[in-house]
């Protein structure tokens, strides 16, 4: 599809937080441009739908050319979540694009996990283990199966604990939840206590805040508390609504 300055918005950044949008800056002039352009439209017949690929000329949207400052065309770039995660420059070849794609987009095996996650996390984790899946696409999986486990009744805390170690303690996105799930762990918290706070539950995550609250504010001696609910701040996430209000009352509390 052509995108323009106008639609821009809509086309590329809002779509993709849907799904992938790859983004051909290009030009009728340009020579290496008209070699890539087939390349491109194969690989997206071929992705069935996991990307969408959208064409900016740059002659005619100069302003779109100078956002992104683009210096020499064809220049690709692919967005995801509103962001640029990926691009190259010049006509690359099926083979390096695939790369570049399969880097980002989900692939069978990843849906495969993530399906099985929600209502069989025991057999999900087996087949992490046994994937070839790595980095952000592996914890994304290990979290899914997590929720799963979370999810069973009665909750199995040792499934719980092997799904919580096969996220890095360090340099993942997960690895402060992680953490934060092995302190309410070891404080002997019930797997209900930890749903809630995963699943951001409207009722019961606020009623566990407050009553964690209330004994900070009734006693000096409120270490366990005051790291459960900063523990809880990891699990519910930093913008999460509940973090930003609690984390300012917990602040009064304190100080």
């Amino acid at each position: 599809m052509d995108v323009t300055t106008a639609d821009f918005e809509q086309k590329v950044i809002n779509e993709s937080h849907t799904r992938p949008v790859l983004v051909d800056f290009w030009a009728p002039w340009c020579g290496p441009c008209k070699v890539l352009t087939p390349t491109l439209e194969a690989l997206e017949a071929e992705y069935e739908g996991k990307f969408v690929l959208a064409k900016v000329n740059t002659d005619a949207e100069p302003a779109l050319g100078q956002t992104f400052q683009i210096r020499s065309i064809p220049d690709v770039k692919l967005f995801k979540a509103g962001k640029i995660v990926a691009g190259f420059v010049g006509a690359q070849g099926a083979p390096a694009i695939r790369a570049i794609l399969d880097e980002h987009l989900p692939s069978a095996e990843f849906e495969a996990l993530l399906a099985s996650a929600a209502t069989k996390p025991a057999d999900a984790l087996l087949a992490l283990q046994q994937s070839g899946l790595k980095g952000q696409r592996h914890d994304d999986a290990a979290w899914a199966i997590l929720r799963g486990a979370l999810q069973a009744a009665p909750a199995d805390l040792s499934l719980i604990r092997s799904v919580a170690a096969q996220i890095p303690e360090f340099g993942s996105p997960y690895s402060e939840r992680r953490g934060a799930l092995l302190t309410y762990l070891e404080a002997g918290i019930t797997p209900e206590t930890l749903r809630a706070l995963v699943e951001s539950n409207a009722d019961s995550a606020p009623q566990y805040l407050e009553s964690l609250l209330e004994k900070i504010e009734a006693s000096k001696n409120h270490a366990t508390e005051k790291n459960l609910m900063i523990a809880a701040f990891h699990l519910l996430g930093n913008e999460n609504p509940l973090t930003l209000d609690f984390r300012r009352r917990l602040s009064r509390a304190l100080y």
